[in-house]
Parts: C-alpha cells; structure tokens; sequence
C-alpha cells in the first residue's frame, strides 16, 4: 500500500484470528499496551463482516 514510516497497522489477525466483533478491540488494546501507539492518538478503524459488510470510522484512542 505504500504507507508512509509513521503510519502503524497491527498485526493483529496473525495471532488472535478472526475474532468476529472483539477484532477492533483486540488489536488496540495490543497496541495500546505495547507502546506503538498512545492514548489520544488517532486511528483508522476498518472491519469486515458477513455478507461483505464493511465500515469505517476515525477515532481518538482513550
């Protein structure tokens, strides 16, 4: 995708899987607590669910 150096993606999907509705979470809570990110950052939210349902949305980490 060709994202600049400063912008993280988590990797979540490779440990935890596809974990329905906890994926979000999961995935910010592991990069909350391992640093890579810091509350009050921004982040971009995309999920994926049955019968291609997607959404997005733009956050303030807590």
């Amino acid at each position: 995708m060709r994202l600049p150096p400063h912008v993280i993606v988590s990797r979540a999907i490779v440990t935890d899987g596809n974990s329905s509705a906890a994926s979000i979470p999961l995935a910010v809570e592991k990069m909350l607590s391992s640093g890579r990110v810091r509350s009050g950052d921004l982040a971009l939210f995309l999920g994926f669910g049955g019968g291609i349902t997607w959404a997005a949305q733009v956050v303030r980490l807590p």
